[in-house]
């Protein structure tokens, strides 16, 4: 089982190095000027981006996708990155649609593999399985960015969700922290304080969400205990 455990691990390494290499020779120019921000570089990297042919685009969504579906792979750093280069808008749309389709990566690996005893015994997973209604818990451990996709695509395949339910449950779910990681990447490459500012408010509410979710769960173990 250990040496399984090393050969995926070794696999998903390897994955995550490939992928960022193939980005950094497609968006070679544009990583340059986001080194370096300023007013000058910020119309250049437009230019830069409108040069881009749409498989560019497919290419950075499938970056996304994959790297969402793997456990500890810097997806984040990715979806900031799109936001810096195609803006906020833009960027969300990129950075949601490789999202949802990275989860759905997961739920049919999940569905070949099943679910693991380890998996099961997380908390998050006999938290998120509790729920009174299914379809608002798998949609908090989407929007909790803390809770791996691996336990909530478990989560999904225990409640033998829909499909249609788990579409909509992984849109909602994944739609704040895409939009916060492209608003994100644009603050920052723009220097924008006011946006900053609005960025890091939104995350201390996420952050105070998986809190509330995380005492709500202790105080039903107590309960129960």
């Amino acid at each position: 089982m250990q040496l399984h455990s090393k050969k995926r691990l070794l696999f998903d390494m390897a994955l995550v190095l490939v992928l960022g290499l193939i980005l950094a020779k497609v968006y070679w120019p544009e990583l340059v000027l986001l080194f370096n921000p300023s007013s000058a570089h910020q119309a250049e990297l437009i230019t830069l981006v409108h040069r881009h042919e749409l498989v560019d685009v497919f290419l950075l969504m499938l970056v996304i996708a994959v790297l969402c579906s793997v456990p500890g792979a810097p997806n984040s750093v990715v979806c900031i990155f799109t936001g810096a280069c195609f803006g906020p808008l833009a960027g969300f749309l990129i950075n949601w649609c490789g999202n949802i389709i990275g989860n759905g990566f997961v739920l049919t690996l999940v569905h070949r593999s099943g679910v693991t005893d380890n998996l099961r015994q997380k908390p998050a997973f006999s938290y998120l399985t509790r729920q009174r209604y299914p379809l608002l818990g798998l949609t908090m451990g989407f929007i909790v960015p803390f809770i791996p996709n691996l336990v909530v695509n478990c989560v999904a395949t225990g409640l033998e969700v829909s499909r249609r339910g788990y579409l909509l449950a992984v849109s909602l779910g994944t739609l704040p922290i895409a939009f916060i990681y492209a608003y994100s990447g644009n603050a920052i490459f723009t220097l924008d304080l006011k946006k900053i500012i609005i960025i890091v408010g939104m995350f201390i509410l996420l952050c105070a969400f998986y809190v509330a979710v995380r005492l709500l769960h202790q105080k039903e173990r107590i309960k129960k205990g």
